[in-house]
């Protein structure tokens, strides 16, 4: 504990208290501010579990399908100029599976897991125990973790590459009711990263942080330079990444596998 009375999960130092809102419509919730790093945090969010109750995926975000597509576009861009090499990877977190489907095909081998969603589009695809990738991918989870730390380390032992999406939060901090990223309504929104909460977070790994200065972020031992993120963020520039490096799509070869899988399951069921 800190002078303060409550540590940053982050870095252990002292935090203060920000802001006050109410979580999903009738909960207290206090929201604290490191005074090191600048992260910003739900202190003791005990709602989490009504939070979950109906789904892992908000109501409220409307905007799913659209970054979806819109992420596929950059990683794959991304790999294509950086990690041209990268064999298996992994999306953490991967929900419906519909970014690993997007994925494969355009020619990556990715994998999903994710515990708390049903994988609709990537099946077949689930991620091994114990397989380490050369990437893994961890988009619009962070935000919603109380010891991300945690969840930082256990990817970081998976691959040398993390890259996530989390917005990061503007400075000065706004006010809890000027900012839709927030979203105390939905309740599950209950850590928010600076820029040198992020960079602690690299360090802590014994990496170091790139970022497009809002969404888009590599945590890796030689990242690529934030100005080719920023360019990647921007679909136009993304697309013409791709075609410079372009594979051939998954989506027959994945076909043909899943139909022999269920081929084999129908005579092992039959027999």
């Amino acid at each position: 504990m800190s002078a303060t009375g409550v540590s940053c999960p982050l870095c252990a130092a002292p935090s203060a208290v920000f802001g006050s809102a109410l979580a999903l419509g009738r909960h207290p919730a206090q929201y604290r501010r490191c005074g090191a790093c600048g992260y910003l945090f739900v202190e003791r969010p005990y709602w989490l579990a009504e939070a979950y109750a109906d789904s892992a995926i908000a109501a409220l975000d409307s905007g799913i399908a659209h970054r979806n597509l819109w992420l596929a576009d950059a990683v794959a861009g991304l790999l294509a100029l950086r990690y041209p090499h990268a064999g298996r990877c992994l999306d953490h977190g991967g929900g419906s599976g519909l970014f690993v489907r997007l994925l494969r095909d355009r020619g990556y081998d990715f994998r999903w897991r994710d515990r708390y969603c049903d994988n609709l589009f990537a099946r077949g695809f689930e991620a091994a125990e114990g397989e380490r990738y050369d990437v893994v991918t961890c988009f619009e989870v962070v935000e919603h973790l109380e010891d991300p730390l945690a969840t930082f380390r256990e990817l970081a032992a998976l691959a040398p590459v993390l890259v996530l999406s989390t917005e990061l939060l503007p400075e000065p901090a706004p006010a809890l009711d000027a900012w839709p990223y927030y979203a105390p309504d939905c309740g599950q929104h209950i850590g928010f990263f600076s820029r040198d909460a992020l960079e602690g977070v690299a360090r802590a790994l014994g990496r170091r942080l790139a970022s497009d200065g809002r969404m888009l972020h590599v945590i890796a031992a030689d990242p690529p330079p934030d100005r080719l993120l920023r360019l990647l963020a921007k679909r136009r520039w993304a697309r013409l990444a791709q075609r410079l490096r372009r594979r051939r799509p998954l989506t027959f070869t994945d076909a043909a596998a899943l139909a022999q899988a269920l081929a084999a399951k129908r005579r092992t069921d039959n027999a």
